[in-house]
């Protein structure tokens, strides 16, 4: 990493920003903050590191993708998973992009626009989006997982493949409408002059109105209420009756186990189905189980860092502490990006099936 014109670029990218793209823009009292050389250092090794990151999602998640529908996209389960497998490489690039911004070499070049302005849109504001539709895909999995083992008698009634297509659907839709309508009325693209290069590139600024300034605060408040608390609270509510049922569960089938011995005249038959059944369904609560948990361990910083801007108004965008807010932000994001990521591991660690599929596919060999 070079240190030097490519650090200060960031910093001055960061200042130059703050001016015009942020509703009621005032001095930001930067003396308080992170300094300009330590900020930048920062922001551009998560870069690096995100991009890193990334390859490996990238390609995981499309093996995901590629492996699921192999083996048969009629259980719900793997609707649900295809799904995530989606918005995961779709969050992945946004994170991508978001991450190539800030990284020297990149600002060095001749470009026809501002990269941290443009980023703001194409960047920030889509991971915002594809973020939430992750969060709310892991709260629609952990919850259908639920229902499975609270009314396993009743679930192919409640979660059926066409109604599970319905709530994706729709998931998507409700996550990705409201916030890119917001987004891309709030802030527009625009033309501004560069003395130093004495061209005109395209920035972004703040539209500044009444209206404005009322989506952007309905924006803050959705995001914070609907877009991650509430994923965030089905997620732990649901893992945590998973968790107590799988316990429970164990235990009684090693009570059972020892009555049967017992019992002689016992089809064997229809023991061993049963035993495969319950197997097959403690492997994908166990599955589901490790994706919330990380969802929970990794997006939490995210919801964190939102609540603290609410009630803490100089750690914003514009305030004293505007670059440790830019820095908890780049760091949610890498957090982000690694949960958009991990599920591959989980998958061929816990899914004997799934792994199964995976050799076959990277070894191009006939099922």
């Amino acid at each position: 990493m070079n240190n030097y014109t490519g650090n200060s670029a960031i910093a001055v990218q960061d200042i130059e920003l703050s001016q015009y793209i942020h509703p009621n823009t005032n001095v930001s009292l930067y003396h308080f903050d992170i300094p300009d050389q330590v900020f930048s250092f920062m922001m551009e090794f998560i870069s690096y590191g995100t991009i890193f990151i990334a390859l490996f999602g990238m390609s995981g998640n499309t093996l995901i993708i590629i492996t699921f529908a192999r083996i048969g996209l009629s259980d719900s389960i793997n609707l649900s998973y295809c799904a995530l497998g989606i918005s995961d490489i779709l969050c992945i690039t946004a994170l991508t992009w978001n991450a190539i911004c800030f990284i020297p070499p990149f600002l060095e070049l001749d470009l026809p626009f501002l990269p941290a302005e443009v980023n703001v849109l194409t960047g920030g504001a889509v991971i915002d989006m594809l973020s939430k539709t992750t969060a709310w895909l892991t709260a629609f999995i952990s919850l259908e997982r639920c229902l499975c083992v609270v009314f396993p008698l009743k679930v192919k009634d409640i979660v059926r493949p066409k109604r599970t297509v319905f709530i994706i659907v729709m998931i998507f839709f409700m996550t990705i409408a409201p916030l890119s309508c917001v987004s891309f009325y709030i802030y527009v693209f625009v033309d501004k002059f560069d003395a130093k290069r004495n061209i005109t590139l395209i920035g972004v600024r703040y539209r500044k109105s009444s209206l404005s300034d009322a989506l952007y605060d309905f924006n803050f408040i959705y995001k914070i209420a609907f877009m991650n608390t509430i994923p965030l609270v089905i997620v732990f509510v649901c893992s945590a009756s998973l968790a107590v049922h799988l316990r429970r569960s164990a235990t009684w089938r090693l009570e059972q186990s020892s009555n049967i011995r017992d019992r002689k005249n016992l089809s064997t038959a229809h023991d061993d189905k049963s035993n495969r059944k319950y197997a097959k369904d403690t492997r994908v609560a166990q599955t589901v189980l490790a994706i919330a948990t990380c969802f929970i361990v990794l997006e939490t910083l995210g919801t964190v860092k939102l609540f603290v801007s609410l009630t803490w108004t100089e750690f914003r965008p514009i305030g004293a502490y505007s670059r440790l807010f830019k820095f908890i932000s780049r760091l949610a994001f890498l957090f982000s990006l690694t949960n958009s990521s991990v599920n591959f591991i989980i998958y061929y660690t816990m899914g004997s099936k799934f792994r199964h599929t995976v050799k076959r596919v990277l070894c191009f060999k006939r099922a």
